[in-house]
């Protein structure tokens, strides 16, 4: 290996080790409560060879929102390649947005919270904005294909438009997922339900609402 893919080698290790730190500090404090000294001591770098990698927190943070998109496209991809029928496929695809949640719940509140107030039309000309928005695109994107699948091989209805029934339904899960997070306990507590009898009754609107 020469020179300069051993330098490039170890310029990629070392913003993955920022990455790798600012995750701890972002996902345990909040992007708002963290700063960039904390990220740099934890990375066990100065702060201004923290600022050669990234300009800013926020730019930091959108790098963790494309490593979370690109994970969820992965896992989403995966839950649709055993599926035969376009409605399995979005119903895996539920399922595994649902377990995604559980086993990342950082980067999963990290793209909610990046979607709602990092995105604006001044940082649109930012190469990370770009790329996290056209993560997000990628994986919308496979939900849609499912639909579509489905209209085809006749296991959903084509009175729907793919593209707007895919919004509603992550909009759905992604709700629903946000509720199970912050509210189960009082649900619990005052309506005996279950986290299991929340997404059952989902799957169960979701196949009926569908179906042909």
């Amino acid at each position: 290996m020469g020179v300069i893919e051993r330098k490039e080698r170890e310029k990629i290790q070392r913003r993955n080790v920022i990455i790798d730190a600012a995750e701890r500090i972002f996902f345990k404090d909040g992007i708002e409560n963290a700063s960039m000294d904390q990220v740099a001591s934890e990375a066990e770098l100065s702060k201004g060879t923290l600022y050669l990698y990234f300009k800013s927190k926020e730019e930091l943070y959108k790098a963790i929102v494309i490593r979370g998109f690109i994970a969820l496209k992965r896992r989403l991809k995966e839950a649709t390649i055993t599926s035969e029928s376009g409605l399995e496929n979005v119903k895996a695809i539920s399922r595994a947005y649902i377990v995604f949640c559980k086993e990342h719940i950082g980067y999963f509140n990290a793209i909610l919270y990046y979607q709602n107030d990092q995105f604006n039309s001044r940082n649109m000309g930012s190469p990370h904005a770009v790329e996290s928005l056209e993560g997000g695109n990628a994986v919308i994107t496979i939900l849609i294909n499912a639909l579509k699948k489905g209209m085809e091989d006749g296991s959903i209805t084509k009175a729907v438009n793919p593209v707007e029934v895919a919004f509603v339904l992550w909009s759905q899960i992604t709700g629903l997922l946000q509720v199970i997070q912050r509210k189960m306990r009082i649900i619990s507590y005052f309506y005996k339900m279950k986290e299991t009898d929340l997404l059952d009754d989902y799957f169960l609107l979701l196949e009926r609402s569908l179906k042909s």
